[in-house]
């Protein structure tokens, strides 16, 4: 038995002048054997409590560490990152290599600094920055990627049983989440 939910801290680097929301999900999954925790910060009232079960940290990427020390320092989580991610502002801060099961980490041809992660038993995938979007459409953010291998990486996405898309900047998609990844990839596909 598997719990997926999230709630919304504000991004600190965030400014007005930005074009996503300041506040920015932190996806807990929580089992009988541990609370894992997405990209997380600390809830703004501080009210998270992983009920005396081991926490993980599961990051995106690098640009993601936001928040994870806070995890580290008050409840002793391990941290998992992307395998092939360069840390350039700090070393690679794994502490295991192992994912909770139920999460399945899916890396990205042409995007070696991200992962995203699907949690099948609850039809969602959770992304990096590799998709935004807002008012239920979702666009690829390429940046520092190669588009070639990543806009078929992408597609192939939309061959997984995915209802909900939790992206770091926008609003989450809650339905046919497969469909509008595979719209976002067209899109990006015509320029």
């Amino acid at each position: 038995m598997s719990e997926l939910s999230w709630w919304f801290s504000p991004h600190p680097d965030w400014e007005p002048t930005e074009d996503w929301p300041e506040q920015v999900p932190v996806v807990r999954y929580e089992t009988d054997g541990g609370v894992a925790l997405i990209d997380p910060f600390l809830p703004p009232d501080d009210s998270f409590d992983p009920h005396g079960k081991a926490v993980r940290v599961l990051l995106t990427q690098p640009a993601h560490y936001r928040g994870t020390t806070d995890f580290v320092e008050r409840y002793g989580a391990s941290v998992w990152v992307p395998p092939r991610a360069a840390w350039r502002k700090r070393p690679n801060p794994a502490t295991t290599d192992d994912l909770p099961r139920g999460i399945e980490a899916i890396e990205l041809d042409g995007e070696p600094q991200q992962v995203v992660f699907f949690v099948r038993d609850h039809a969602t995938l959770v992304t990096g920055d590799v998709l935004s979007g807002t008012g239920g459409v979702l666009h690829v953010f390429v940046d520092d990627a190669d588009p070639e291998p990543l806009l078929p990486s992408l597609d192939a996405l939309g061959n997984l049983p995915i209802e909900r898309v939790i992206i770091p900047h926008g609003d989450a998609i809650r339905s046919d989440g497969a469909a509008r990844i595979r719209a976002a990839v067209a899109e990006a596909r015509r320029g």
